[in-house]
């Protein structure tokens, strides 16, 4: 159905300005920057204020399964930590 649509499926993690986490799978469009990635590229897209209509990419190639997830979780917890979570 994706694809007959123009779009791709990739799990894409978010976090709100709140700390609420999500993860799931999301079509995207042909041209957002998730539908490019290749193989063990890891992406990360900021939507600020001061990144609204242009949002920031980050892309680059990942360090492996168990190093990108141990690392994606070290950030997650210090942002968590910022927005005023108690770990």
């Amino acid at each position: 159905m994706a694809a007959r649509a123009g779009k791709v499926l990739r799990y894409v993690a978010r976090l709100d300005r709140f700390g609420n986490a999500s993860v799931g799978l999301v079509e995207c469009a042909g041209e957002h920057a998730f539908a490019h990635l290749r193989l063990t590229d890891n992406i990360v897209q900021f939507c600020t204020r001061r990144y609204s209509s242009n949002p920031l990419v980050v892309q680059g190639p990942g360090a492996g399964p168990e190093v990108t997830a141990a690392g994606v979780f070290a950030d997650l917890l210090r942002v968590s930590a910022t927005l005023g979570a108690r770990l």
